[in-house]
């Protein structure tokens, strides 16, 4: 009922008279919403460690960068108060914007959001995004000038080819769950909207873990020119992702 609800943009009454999806809903953000936080049991210093590695190994110029970050900005109807907090001038939209950071197993690890669209080992880890990203001790985002050197933009062009991730992850999200790109029913103040793409993303996850189990249990590699073939580390499985 609740897949039905965000795979297309159907009536909600329809969908209350069928399911009552609203409750399912909530019950999954409620239980798990802190794996879209922080989750310490799986999100070790250890587990971050080998993400980094991992990165590397794969033609990171860096051994430690262990995720990838990266915005989105949804569009919602306009709301029937307030909706100048929402309105992003850039997009001419009415918007909600979510950050999140994607590890080298292709889950969503961390989700921010949503925020209203105008507002802007002792070896330390750090997760790479864009330029629209600042650098700090625990971001990187690529050399940016004409005056950059050979060397940076090589640096650039091999962290622009792993952080391709977290833009699949959106990509993703939107193709399973088409609700989420149907801006018109997007009605913000009169539904959970950011409730809706937290557990979207939840959802992703679960599918990306069920995927590797089912390729394992059978024995087959992932189809070729898919982007699950393209990913830098196993995830957990089902069960270890949700694990209380």
């Amino acid at each position: 009922m609740l897949l039905a609800h965000l795979a297309y943009p159907n009536r909600l009454s329809d969908l209350a008279m069928k399911f009552g999806y609203t409750t399912v809903q909530s019950f999954i953000h409620s239980k798990w919403k802190h794996l879209l936080e922080w989750d310490h049991v799986r999100l070790t210093p250890e587990r971050l460690a080998q993400y980094a590695r991992t990165i590397e190994r794969k033609g990171a110029p860096t051994g430690t960068v262990w995720g990838f970050i990266d915005g989105t900005i949804r569009a919602i109807a306009r709301p029937t108060r307030r909706q100048r907090t929402c309105y992003n001038g850039w997009k001419r939209k009415h918007c909600l914007k979510y950050h999140a950071i994607v590890t080298p197993d292709g889950l969503i690890s961390h989700l921010f959001g949503p925020q209203y669209a105008h507002t802007p080992d002792g070896t330390p880890l750090q997760v790479y995004g864009d330029p629209a990203y600042s650098i700090s001790n625990f971001l990187l985002s690529p050399y940016q000038g004409t005056q950059i050197t050979q060397d940076q933009k090589l640096w650039n062009q091999e962290m622009s080819r792993l952080r391709i991730v977290v833009e699949w992850a959106f990509k993703e999200m939107v193709n399973m769950f088409g609700f989420l790109d149907y801006a018109k029913n997007q009605k913000h103040l009169l539904q959970p909207v950011g409730v809706q793409f937290r557990v979207a993303a939840l959802l992703h996850n679960a599918h990306i873990t069920q995927y590797f189990e089912i390729l394992h249990n059978v024995g087959v590699e992932a189809p070729a020119g898919e982007t699950m073939e393209e990913r830098l580390l196993e995830p957990p499985s089902l069960l270890e992702y949700f694990h209380h």
